[in-house]
Formats: structure tokens, sequence, C-alpha cells
């Protein structure tokens, strides 16, 4: 559970290893990049080093694992860890990955706010979540606590709206004119969920949970949800869905359930499509990494046979282009996207 009451110690969590990735990394020869003993690549140091720009306090928190680090203003890693998230304590063990974080002192890049990816749906006046299947999760002032350790302002979204935005900055939709922009997300991992992106606004709906798509019902009557419905997309693609029905880890879902899992995936793309009308539909997450082109190969068939009106005929479903937009990268941009230099940290 989350417990502001609970000490850091009790949290029992092993410290992960800090990675430090330099931001001029694809700008470098290899001579100019060092290896530590670790073989973690580490940033050469240069003269422009010692200069300060401003940066993101980037956090991911999902349901198995916990991840933060800092991004700067060019949409680069600079510097990330994580740790498990365990069943119990979640908070203090959140607080200590923070701290060390922040500890770390990233060369040259100043967090002037924190951007959160976590589970929806998120409750944007208390600044907390009410995560299907985690009801200790629930009601928890994530983004008073976090302003509280950081001093910084703190902006909360899901994976799949940030998504979104780390597509807007960092994506093929990166400098592409705002009328445009006009494309789906779907992040399926841990959770299942997404956004829609009209004219280069990520659309918010009424209570700002706009892309709960997990939940789009796949096949009537079929496998229960943990939100309590039956045939939910998230019922089939999640990696808990996927691993329970296996009994496998998901790198070792055999080739049956892959297609499986792209049928599925493409009837929900295929339902986003007709009711939305978008150019393409971007699909990111540990699953669409792992499981890869047979996953993809799947989804396209079915897609195809699912969405025929004519118009839907040009819609493009992908997987994200680079692999620099990971869930780090889309706190930031959810940070980025609301950030204004004269907010506060909440009370």
């Amino acid at each position: 559970m989350l417990s502001t009451t609970a000490s850091n110690r009790s949290a029992n969590v092993r410290a992960g290893t800090i990675e430090s990735l330099t931001r001029r990394q694809a700008r470098r020869s290899p001579d100019q990049v060092s290896f530590g003993r670790s073989g973690l690549r580490l940033p050469a140091v240069t003269e422009t080093d010692d200069i300060e720009r401003p940066g993101y306090l980037a956090i991911d928190l999902g349901p198995t694992r916990l991840t933060a680090g800092v991004v700067d203003g060019d949409g680069e890693v600079v510097l990330r860890d994580r740790v498990a998230t365990p069943p119990r304590n979640v908070w203090p063990a959140l607080t200590q990955l923070v701290r060390r974080v922040l500890a770390a002192k990233p060369s040259g890049v100043v967090p002037v706010a924190v951007g959160l990816t976590c589970p929806g749906p998120i409750d944007r006046g208390t600044g907390s979540m009410k995560p299907v299947g985690k009801p200790m999760w629930h009601d928890f002032p994530l983004r008073r606590e976090v302003a509280a350790i950081t001093q910084l302002p703190v902006y909360i979204d899901t994976a799949g709206r940030g998504l979104a935005r780390a597509e807007l900055w960092r994506g093929e939709y990166a400098g592409v004119d705002r009328g445009d922009q006009n494309f789906a997300t779907l992040s399926i991992g841990d959770q299942v969920d997404g956004a829609l992106v009209s004219g280069g606004v990520v659309l918010d709906g009424l209570t700002g949970n706009l892309g709960q798509f997990g939940h789009l019902i796949v096949e009537p009557d079929g496998a229960e949800c943990v939100c309590g419905a039956a045939g939910c997309l998230a019922a089939y693609a999640g990696v808990s869905a996927i691993e329970a029905a296996t009994g496998r880890e998901l790198r070792r879902t055999p080739e049956a359930r892959i297609n499986n899992v792209g049928v599925m995936i493409a009837r929900a793309c295929a339902s986003m499509a007709a009711m939305f009308d978008p150019s393409q539909i971007v699909i990111g997450g540990v699953v669409p990494e792992v499981l890869g082109a047979p996953l993809f190969d799947a989804l396209a068939k079915e897609f195809e046979v699912r969405s025929c009106l004519p118009h839907l005929s040009a819609v493009r479903v992908r997987g994200v282009s680079s692999r620099q937009l990971g869930p780090l990268v889309g706190a930031a941009a959810v940070a980025l996207a609301q950030h204004r230099v004269d907010d506060v940290p909440a009370d």
C-alpha cells in the first residue's frame, strides 16, 4: 500500500544501479564516450557540462516497477534508476528512489518540474489515482507527497497519455503542423491505456481520463477483467493477463498466444479508428517491444478484416518509431506540456 507513515527503512528496497546517459551521445565519436566498470554507458566530461540547463524529474509508477530519472530539455534521458514495486509500502520505496536520483545531481541539468505517469483513472482535483485492481493505492495524495519531497511542481498523467505527449515532442509528429496532428496511442504493459490527439491537443474528456482503451470490449462475454467487466482488452493484452494465460514469462510467450494478443489489439484499434478517425494509432509499451514483429503481423491481418469503411484504409497502425520514447520521456513530456515558470509545488 502507499503510506506516508511508514519509514523509508521499512521499504527494504535494494538500491538499483543509477545509469547516467550522455545527452549528446549521438553527436559524439566512440572515443569520446567512456564505459564504467559495470559496463553502463557514462557521459564523458566536456567543457560545456558545467552549464546548467532546465530539465525534468521523470517518474513512472507501475504495478511491477518504479522508475525515476532526469530528462533534459531536448528529451534525452541523462540519468535513470529503477526498483521493483514492493507489494506493500510503495511510498517509502518511491521516496527512496526519488531521493537517490536527486542526490545523483546529473551534470548540467537542473529539474524544474516533475512529470509522473501512473495507472489510471486519475483524480485531477486531488492529484491521486484510482487504478483498477489496486484498491490499496486509491486516494493516496501522490501529487502533494511528491511535491513535498522534491519541492517542485508535479504533473500527473497515465502512461498512454504520456506516450502521446512524447510523440508530439520527440516522435514522428514533432514539428508537424498542429492541424495534421491527429492520432491515438495505446500503451500496453502492466496496464493498458492510451490517448487521443486532435489538432495537436491531447484531449481530456470530462474527468481528464480520456484514453482508458484497455477497457474496450474485444470479446463479448470473454475473460473477466480486474475492472469487473468481461472481455476487456486488458484481460488479453496486459502483461499479467498474458503470463497468467501461458504460465510463462512474457518473453517466452508461445506463438499461438502472440497471435491471439495481436487479434485482440487489432479489434480495439478497429473500434478506435471507427470512433475517432485518426491518421495513425501508435502502440508502445513492454508488450509490443517484447513480442515484436509476430505481434504486429497478427495485428495487421486482423485490423484489415475489421476496418472495412473506405476512409479507414488510410489509417496506419504502428509501433513507436524510436526506443527513445520510453516511459521516462513520456513522464517528462507530461511536465513539459503543463509546466509554467510561475507554478509552485502543490500544498
